[in-house]
């Protein structure tokens, strides 16, 4: 698969001649005419214009040289002000780079070449979803946009085994039911049977509807832990076995957290207005882990489930992650961390394209070839 960022060629000159007249459709053409106009590319100043007259009807046209258009920017001059957006320049910043390597533009130029570029990716990506394929497990995280004052949630579907990005979609909100029919769609139509999720109690309710397996992020799921753990005083023995039960997460680690969940089933519930003593918290997070056990352990079982009870043993013939970093890291090539230090943007559009933009041209990380967006 290809991995190499290639900028569009510019050429000086051409040979090229036209096909046949767009007004009467004749073939035989004359030159007319050749000049030389500025161009503004990293390379070149000026490039060289063939125009051709119809032999027949005397219509006039102009014949470009490769990577020159009717506009002074060449299409490497547009990608080239889009990829130094895509490494987090800002539209000042790569206006000034471009401008100490001989061909700045302003920075509403730059905005423009970035939508642009952001819609074509953003059609080439629609058009590549019937070619996907089945995925058997897909990892599922969202993310939060600033548009005009309000956050925008937008759902990111990627393949954990190639890190590649596989979906991306607006979501209403960030509740079971949306979720829900997420989920059920990108499952019916990438017929994947393992969903992998960070610990957000909405994935689990939405799985389930799904009929999907479930695999917790581990690596969220201990981060949380652990916090919780931290705000808990004393029992530091107990705290110690629930840290080496979740790293172990075998057979002998889930009879030790049921035996301390028996420790503490007698904590009290706190009263209304009084926090809960540290005896409860532990009391309630040993519940929880065994109830979350199998979501945590899922990337352990050799075999898949089946819906019948005839005792059939199908292995599987994929391997499911532990982790959700596929997609954490696919939200974060997407520009997630540059988001963040953004007042937001103005409209919803311009918050897609310009995401899908920033997807693809880091999806070279994940293997996903840059040609669909930048020729």
């Amino acid at each position: 698969m290809e991995r190499e960022l290639r900028f569009p060629q510019t050429e000086e000159g051409t040979d090229r001649r036209p096909e046949e007249c767009e007004r009467c459709g004749w073939k035989r053409f004359h030159r007319h005419e050749i000049k030389q106009r500025a161009v503004v590319d990293p390379k070149i100043e000026q490039a060289q214009v063939v125009r051709y007259r119809c032999a027949r009807c005397r219509k006039t046209v102009s014949v470009h040289p490769a990577g020159v258009s009717k506009g002074k920017q060449t299409q490497c001059e547009k990608v080239v002000s889009a990829t130094l957006c895509g490494l987090g320049l800002s539209y000042d910043k790569a206006s000034w780079v471009l401008a100490a390597l001989g061909c700045g533009v302003v920075k509403a130029t730059i905005w423009n070449n970035v939508q642009a570029l952001g819609e074509k990716a953003r059609r080439s990506f629609v058009a590549g979803q019937s070619k996907l394929g089945k995925r058997a497990v897909v990892g599922f995280d969202e993310t939060q946009l600033k548009v005009s004052g309000n956050g925008v949630t937008v759902g990111f579907v990627t393949d954990p085994e190639r890190g590649e990005l596989v979906g991306m979609r607006v979501l209403s909100s960030r509740e079971g039911e949306e979720l829900a029919r997420w989920l059920c769609e990108t499952a019916q139509r990438l017929g994947c049977e393992v969903a992998v999720t960070d610990e957000l109690e909405s994935y689990k309710p939405a799985a389930e509807r799904a009929r999907l397996e479930h695999q917790l992020c581990l690596a969220h799921w201990r981060k949380a832990v652990a916090l919780r753990l931290k705000k808990i005083e004393a029992y530091q023995e107990e705290k110690r076995l629930i840290r080496e039960a979740l790293k172990q997460l075998d057979e002998p680690a889930r009879k030790s957290i049921r035996w301390l969940h028996r420790q503490f089933r007698q904590a009290a519930a706190p009263r209304k207005g009084q926090r809960q003593s540290p005896a409860y918290a532990l009391r309630m997070l040993t519940l929880e882990l065994p109830e979350n056990w199998g979501r945590l352990t899922c990337y352990q079982k050799p075999h898949k489930p089946l819906p019948d009870n005839l005792g059939r043993r199908v292995p599987r013939d994929y391997q499911v992650p532990e982790t959700n970093n596929a997609c954490e890291n696919a939200i974060g090539r997407a520009g997630k961390i540059r988001h963040k230090a953004m007042r937001g943007y103005k409209s919803l559009r311009s918050a897609i394209v310009t995401t899908f933009l920033l997807a693809c041209l880091s999806g070279v990380l994940a293997g996903v070839p840059y040609s669909s967006v930048l020729t």
